[in-house]
C-alpha cells in the first residue's frame, strides 16, 4: 500500500508538470518588432531568449528608426513597435497606441579619438550641432575640422539629442547621416575629427566617449540625475496586446529578463530611473 501511494504521488507530480509544460507550450504564433536601433541588440537578445522557452513562437525583430515603428504599428504592419520617445499625443494616425516602458538608455556623446577633448558642455554641443563650431581648436581641442555624423528624422535617438542637448534646436545640414547607432558608431571611428551620438549598448574600444558638462556617463550618475543624456525605451501595441505579444511584452518587463540581462547589454531597469 505504502509502495502504491508513492507511485501515485510520482504519477500526480508528473502530471502537473507536463500540465505546466503544456501551458507553456500553447503559446504560439509570429510576432513582428521593428523600430528603435538603440533598442535593437535588446529587443533581439529578448527574442532569442523567449524563443528558446517558448519554441511554437517566432519573433521576428528589425530596425529603421522609432518613428518607423510607431508608423509601422499604428498601420498593422507590424505587432510591436519600438521607440526611444514617446507617440505624438496629438498626432490622431497615433491614436489608440498603447505604451509599454520596458528599458532606460543612455546615450553617449563620441567622437574620434584624435580630437584631444574629453568634456564639452551642453553650450559647445550645441554650437558644434549646430555648426557654429567648426573646428577642435575652437573648444581647447586639435587643429581639425570637425564633421559631425548623426541619425536621420525619423530616428529617435536624433529626437533625444535634439530634445535635451539642442533643447529644440535643428542639427547643422552640413553633417553625415547614417541609419542606425552601429553605423554611427563605425563612421566616428574611422572619420578624424568626427563625432556623433549613440546608444551606450553599442559604446566599445574605437571611439572617446565624452564627458557632458563635466560628467561621464556611468550607471550611478544616470540614476542619481547628474548625467541627464537617456530615454525611456518604449513598446508599442495597437491596443491591448494579446497571445504571443502580451506574453513577448511581459516576459522583457519580468524580474527575469529586467535584472538579468538589461544592464549586461548597456541599458537600465525600469525601476532605477523615475519617469
Amino acid at each position: 500500500m505504502r509502495r502504491f501511494l508513492a507511485v501515485l504521488v510520482l504519477l500526480v507530480l508528473a502530471a502537473a508538470g507536463c500540465g505546466g509544460r503544456g501551458e507553456k507550450d500553447s503559446i504560439s504564433g509570429k510576432v513582428l518588432v521593428a523600430g528603435s536601433t538603440a533598442l535593437l541588440p535588446l529587443a533581439k537578445q529578448a527574442a532569442q531568449l523567449f524563443m528558446q522557452e517558448h519554441p511554437r513562437v517566432t519573433i521576428n525583430v528589425s530596425g529603421g528608426g522609432s518613428f518607423t515603428g510607431l508608423q509601422q504599428v499604428a498601420a498593422g504592419a507590424v505587432d510591436i513597435g519600438t521607440s526611444d520617445v514617446p507617440a505624438p499625443a496629438d498626432d490622431p494616425h497615433y491614436k489608440g497606441l498603447v505604451e509599454h516602458v520596458v528599458a532606460v538608455a543612455p546615450f553617449v556623446i563620441v567622437t574620434h579619438p584624435d580630437v584631444g577633448v574629453a568634456s564639452l558642455t551642453q553650450r559647445q554641443l550645441v554650437d558644434i550641432f549646430t555648426g557654429r563650431i567648426t573646428n577642435w581648436k575652437q573648444v581647447g581641442g586639435a587643429d581639425r575640422k570637425i564633421t559631425v555624423i548623426h541619425r536621420p528624422p525619423s530616428s529617435g535617438s536624433r529626437m533625444v539629442i535634439k530634445s535635451i542637448v539642442l533643447q529644440g534646436r535643428e542639427f547643422t545640414a552640413n553633417a553625415v547621416v547614417m541609419n542606425s547607432n552601429g553605423e554611427v558608431f563605425n563612421g566616428v571611428a574611422s572619420t578624424p575629427g568626427a563625432i556623433g551620438y549613440i546608444d551606450a549598448a553599442y559604446l566599445k574600444e574605437g571611439v572617446r566617449a565624452i564627458k557632458y558638462n563635466g560628467v561621464p556617463y556611468t550607471k550611478e550618475n544616470v540614476a542619481n540625475g547628474t548625467y541627464p543624456i537617456y530615454a525611456f525605451e518604449r513598446m508599442y501595441t495597437r491596443g491591448e496586446p494579446a497571445g504571443a505579444t502580451k506574453a513577448f511584452i511581459d516576459f522583457v518587463k519580468g524580474d527575469e529578463f529586467q535584472q538579468g540581462y538589461v544592464e549586461k547589454m548597456g541599458f537600465l531597469p525600469t525601476n532605477l530611473v523615475r519617469k
